[in-house]
């Protein structure tokens, strides 16, 4: 049985768990968080270090039993504790506090398989969903650009459902990364001029696929070094009284997801 007899959180600690919403802190102690049972979960069972696990008594003992490993690091916390360190509108059970990793991308391994490559993306909720759709359907890793969202600040690592510690993300500068790829090395973009994506044939095993920010697309330094562009078409109806204009573009993950099962589609099941 797991020991309940802990000491309540200081203040000093709670300000400290508080301030890990914000990136310059994590960066001070090169942490991130997480919360939910299931995101925490997914995060045990990845070859992370645990520095910390706070959990509700009924949490913490399940915890206990499905990760043994993390008992050194488990504090059995209240509710009202929970909530003071939480940052979301409803705490649900548990709060881990991980080391970040860190990773560097070398070309051999950015022009070895599958890569998205998101071009200057602000949203982490838009970037959380994303990492969590190219895990699915199974894409090598995601290459950023330095001003990405961070792919661990904590609505991002909610919105990814854990994935984050699966699928492999970088951040690079794209266009001199780009330009070390070898010659003729498939570098795909969406564009609104780009060829028809559900008509063209598609690059299935050592490839990159950008999609650029949300309002502005993908700039022109890392448009420059793209060699096949690509357009998800619209197929709404635009003749109807009610209906006068399609929309206008796609979220960013949307878009993410459409093409991800395309390439899944072209390398069949």
């Amino acid at each position: 049985m797991l020991n309940h007899d802990t000491m309540p959180l200081s203040n000093q600690q709670i300000k400290t768990l508080q301030a890990y919403r914000q990136k310059k802190f994590r960066r001070e102690d090169d942490v991130f968080v997480a919360e939910t049972p299931k995101v925490v979960e997914m995060l045990l069972d990845a070859p992370l270090s645990l520095h910390a696990l706070y959990a509700l008594p009924g949490y913490a003992e399940t915890a206990a039993r499905r990760f043994p490993a993390c008992v050194p690091q488990l504090q059995v916390i209240t509710e009202k504790e929970l909530s003071r360190i939480s940052g979301l509108t409803t705490p649900q059970q548990v709060f881990g506090v991980w080391a970040q990793p860190h990773r560097r991308l070398t070309p051999k391994e950015a022009f070895h398989g599958l890569s998205l490559v998101l071009d200057g993306l602000q949203d982490p909720g838009n970037l959380g969903t994303i990492i969590r759709i190219a895990d699915w359907f199974g894409i090598d890793r995601l290459i950023c650009s330095e001003d990405t969202a961070d792919a661990f600040q904590p609505k991002c690592v909610q919105a990814s459902m854990g994935a984050v510690a699966r699928l492999p993300v970088y951040y690079t500068d794209l266009p001199p990364a780009a330009a070390e790829a070898p010659d003729g090395f498939p570098f795909y973009g969406t564009f609104l001029e780009g060829e028809n994506l559900f008509t063209q044939p598609l690059a299935t095993t050592d490839a990159w696929y950008c999609i650029g920010n949300e309002s502005h697309g993908i700039r022109p330094a890392t448009a420059a070094l793209i060699n096949r562009k690509i357009h998800i078409p619209t197929f709404a109806p635009v003749s109807e009284p009610n209906r006068p204009h399609a929309a206008e573009s796609l979220n960013a993950a949307v878009a993410a997801g459409i093409l991800c099962a395309q390439i899944r589609a072209h390398i069949g099941a």
